[in-house]
């Protein structure tokens, strides 16, 4: 009996000496990730409920008057919807446009390396570079958009892409979206890898199609990567501002200001740090529960089926 006794303080002794020596490698990284990360986060959180001017020097407590100033404007409604909107719809364009090349260059086909090669290539280019890239291909006099366009005959004069609020919106969303979008298609062509041949072949035999075999293989088998990246994706459009800056600045009137050039325009142009940190809390917040809100309904409804 003092036998087994001693065995399980040896054991759990082991363990201990285990679990410090492991907290004592992970300690740096939780350093730096605290000065780099939490610091500012917890520093602006803070500042959201003080007066916060650039050069003034003073730090006046305010409590929530700037969160109740966000409220009382319109323009944040509309800041917030068009934020949404550009969030959903480039999410479910790269969905679409990303699973359908991974489907395409999954496939057996001459030079496939080389087009998978050729379609990183938007991911690879820095994001200025792409945003001046569609800038000159919106260009009202010289773009090749309008050119295209004017020579089927679809219209009769150049459109004044950036200059047009519609207009404006589908320029940043397109560019967003080509730059994305081979980043879900390399996630995607990589789960497909994971899928275990068998399953097709049991398939073929039972007579299902390319289609059906897409629907009821493919797809629950990376079901949980889709999740995953669709969340990626949407959070990203939350912080996409180099695209939107150098493209429209959030013009043209502010209908394509999204929360984080709001937050930009705030801090750095009307020097009002306080107001801007207070739109960074919200714009935080929301991130935080809509992710929990998101994996949690998924889940449970996977766990329920």
């Amino acid at each position: 009996m003092n036998i087994e006794i001693k065995k399980v303080r040896k054991t759990s002794g082991i363990e201990k000496a285990n679990t410090r020596f492991a907290l004592l490698i992970i300690l740096p990284a939780f350093i730096l990730a605290g000065i780099i990360l939490y610091y500012p986060i917890l520093n602006s959180i803070l500042m959201a409920f003080q007066n916060v001017f650039f050069g003034r020097g003073k730090f006046e407590w305010i409590g929530f008057e700037n969160f109740k100033a966000i409220f009382e404007r319109s323009d944040f409604i509309k800041t917030f919807s068009w934020t949404l909107a550009f969030g959903v719809i480039s999410t479910l364009l790269l969905l679409i446009i990303g699973m359908y090349f991974a489907v395409l260059l999954n496939r057996k086909m001459p030079g496939r390396n080389f087009i998978r090669g050729l379609l990183l290539v938007p991911w690879a280019i820095p994001v200025f570079v792409n945003s001046f890239l569609w800038l000159w291909l919106l260009d009202t006099q010289f773009g090749f958009f309008n050119y295209i366009l004017m020579a089927l005959h679809i219209i009769k004069e150049p459109l004044n892409w950036i200059g047009q609020t519609a207009f404006a919106r589908l320029a940043i969303v397109m560019a967003y979206v080509w730059r994305v979008f081979p980043f879900n298609m390399i996630v995607y062509l990589a789960a497909f890898q994971t899928i275990d041949p068998v399953l097709y072949e049991a398939a073929e035999m039972d007579g299902a199609g390319k289609f059906k075999q897409f629907l009821h293989i493919t797809l629950p088998q990376v079901r949980n990567i889709i999740i995953f990246t669709a969340l990626l994706n949407f959070i990203w459009s939350f912080q996409e501002f180099t695209t939107i800056w150098i493209m429209t600045k959030g013009g043209p009137v502010g209908s394509t200001n999204t929360l984080i050039t709001r937050i930009y325009n705030l801090a750095f142009q009307n020097r009002n740090f306080g107001a801007a940190a207070a739109n960074g809390s919200l714009w935080i917040v929301f991130l935080i529960i809509f992710s929990i809100i998101y994996l949690r309904v998924l889940f449970f409804r996977e766990e329920k089926e």
